[in-house]
């Protein structure tokens, strides 16, 4: 069969082999036969055209392979020296779902992924044409047999936002939410670092029925937390040792779906509007393999607003001199 894509495949490894020679080996495995001759089935009633998923499979060789592995198990040439390490997608987990924690990951989910990429990681916003997406996004679900078994969780319902025009009143409620654990609140700070003194926190707690006072010795770090992710593969290319998640300290971290205003994704300058809809996205759905839950349903959504109000309070002041002087501890000791 003649595969029209081979030469500029061709092209870009010969070219990328004279920086690391494990691009030759990619390019045999791409020259082979084509992998798919009849339709594949999803449980989700899809089903996926051959041709398609052969041009997908030569996408993926081309811009996922080098980190994601020619068989997509996260163990590439390259990806073993990177952190976060790079996704399996054999196991047919994702953060991002778009859904429940979890959950196979929403068409829009996937693609809006690998689109922008994600914020300070080796993922990048590759600039794939929209059509070579799509057949990449196709052949993605080959990978792991879940898309065989399990249709995509339900896209996450994103409300209206409450607190437009009151953008101070939301951040001291979400400071509240995210510090104190009681029932309607997040105690984001049980996991991530803590923006208060702890004064301050007890004074929190006194002000919310029902609320008790819980702080961690180490108060002001984040918290190491299991994984389902493998940061290591053995020499078969099996996941082996899996990744302890480190919740990201907002002052000082770059949150991986957030976006600095400003920058241009999707072709257009991101916007605070913007960023608030990506971190409630991630904060309502959680973050798949990991400790992060989903609070969608677990809190109300006028303080899950908040509560993204807060968060972007805290990712403005990243890198700045008012980030140093909030988490440093006061004389006394008292932070």
């Amino acid at each position: 069969m003649r595969r029209p894509w081979l030469p500029a495949l061709a092209g870009a490894a010969a070219v990328t082999a004279i920086g690391g020679g494990f691009w030759i080996a990619w390019l045999a495995g791409a020259l082979e036969e084509p992998r798919f001759t009849r339709p594949y089935l999803l449980a989700s009633g899809a089903s996926l055209d051959p041709q398609v998923l052969n041009a997908g499979q030569a996408s993926f060789t081309l811009y996922c392979a080098p980190c994601h592995g020619a068989g997509g198990d996260g163990c590439g040439a390259s990806g073993v020296t990177i952190r976060p390490p790079p996704r399996s997608f054999r196991r047919g987990l994702f953060k991002f779902s778009g859904s429940s924690p979890g959950m196979l990951p929403t068409d829009e989910a996937l693609d809006r992924t690998i689109r922008r990429g994600l914020y300070g990681t080796p993922m990048l916003a590759w600039g794939i044409p929209e059509a070579d997406r799509a057949r990449l996004e196709a052949y993605l679900k080959t990978l792991s047999p879940r898309w065989q078994h399990e249709s995509p969780g339900r896209p996450l319902e994103i409300s209206g936002d409450p607190w437009k025009g009151r953008e101070q009143e939301a951040i001291r409620r979400g400071e509240v939410l995210y510090h104190v654990v009681a029932r309607g609140h997040a105690g984001c700070s049980t996991c991530h670092p803590a923006y208060a003194t702890r004064e301050a926190i007890a004074r929190m707690v006194k002000e919310v029925p029902g609320a008790k006072l819980e702080l961690r010795e180490d108060l002001y770090r984040s918290v190491l937390k299991e994984s389902e992710y493998p940061l290591t593969c053995d020499e078969a290319g099996n996941p082996k040792q899996m990744v302890m998640a480190v919740p990201p300290d907002f002052l000082f971290d770059r949150v991986k779906t957030a976006f600095p205003i400003g920058a241009r994704v999707d072709g257009k300058p991101y916007t605070r509007e913007g960023q608030r809809l990506d971190l409630y996205r991630t904060i309502a759905g959680g973050v798949g393999g990991t400790a992060m839950p989903q609070w969608k349903g677990a809190i109300p959504e006028e303080n899950l607003w908040a509560l993204v109000y807060y968060v972007q309070s805290l990712i403005a002041r990243r890198g700045t001199p008012g980030a140093l002087e909030m988490a440093g501890a006061p004389e006394g000791g008292s932070r």
